[in-house]
């Protein structure tokens, strides 16, 4: 399990790589996207000052400790759109045009292949630098002890938090196995994610319970910081942990399951 583990860890690198080397080919258009996100960033920046500047205590937290929240959200935006985004609009097209069959070939996880080989790399820049300067921020104003255990608790749940995040919007892709076009699927997918960008306990609790257990979108970026603060209760601490393990072994049941729907071309 381990040797697969770092085989598949050194091919991504690999793939990580490529497809810097494969956009630089395209100098302008990698200009462009920097300067899309350097705006959409700005926006955040505003959005995070008002709410700052008002005062307001949201559900019980104090103004500069959403700016932890904020900035965990855009981090995770960098492992979404890097990892996930391209892969999620490519994947119904590849099952539609018989691409899979050359990715059934190949001698790794067609899995893997399949939902992890399109890496954005050069647009993320921006909002790696802005996301760990927020987090930095609302750690210092929130007045939080910087020691090992509450980094380690950061990055533990962090870590999770991207693990959960590959299962949630992975799931929905095995459909293209039986409906070939999923396209509708993407706007559904991106409003869902939208929903990590403030704690979770803003929300009437039906919302809460639903975004924490029964479709987990909730894990990926708001028990990084409650854990931090000392805000997750130990049953949250634990589900934090389990949830996203299960919902790991039901991705590849389901995709074991999906990939016997398979057919060449579409047809």
């Amino acid at each position: 399990m381990w040797r697969q583990l770092i085989k598949h860890l050194k091919i991504y690198g690999l793939l990580i790589k490529l497809n810097a080397i494969r956009q630089l080919e395209y100098r302008v258009n990698i200009v462009l996207g920097l300067l899309v996100e350097v705006g959409y960033l700005g926006i955040k920046l505003l959005y995070a000052y008002i709410i700052h500047d008002t005062g307001v205590h949201i559900s019980g937290f104090a103004p500069q400790s959403l700016y932890l929240f904020i900035g965990t959200f855009i981090l995770m935006t960098v492992f979404f759109v890097a990892m996930l985004q391209f892969n999620i609009m490519a994947f119904d097209r590849q099952i539609i045009e018989g691409e899979f069959d050359l990715i059934l070939t190949k001698p790794v996880s067609a899995q893997f292949l399949a939902t992890l080989k399109y890496v954005e790399t050069w647009m993320v820049i921006p909002n790696i630098i802005v996301g760990v300067s927020l987090v930095a921020y609302g750690w210092y104003a929130s007045g939080l002890a910087f020691d090992l255990i509450n980094i380690c608790l950061y990055f533990l749940y962090g870590l999770l938090g991207i693990v959960t995040m590959y299962c949630v919007f992975t799931l929905p892709l095995l459909l293209a196995f039986k409906l070939h076009n999923i396209s509708a699927f993407h706007s559904l997918i991106w409003a869902l994610w939208d929903f990590n960008n403030l704690p979770h306990r803003i929300f009437p609790s039906p919302i809460q319970i639903i975004g924490t257990v029964f479709l987990p979108i909730f894990l990926i970026t708001n028990f990084s910081p409650l854990a931090v603060m000392g805000q997750l209760s130990a049953i949250e601490m634990i589900w934090g942990g389990v949830a996203p393990i299960l919902l790991f072994i039901l991705t590849c049941w389901g995709w074991r399951k999906a990939i016997h729907s398979y057919e060449s071309g579409g047809g």
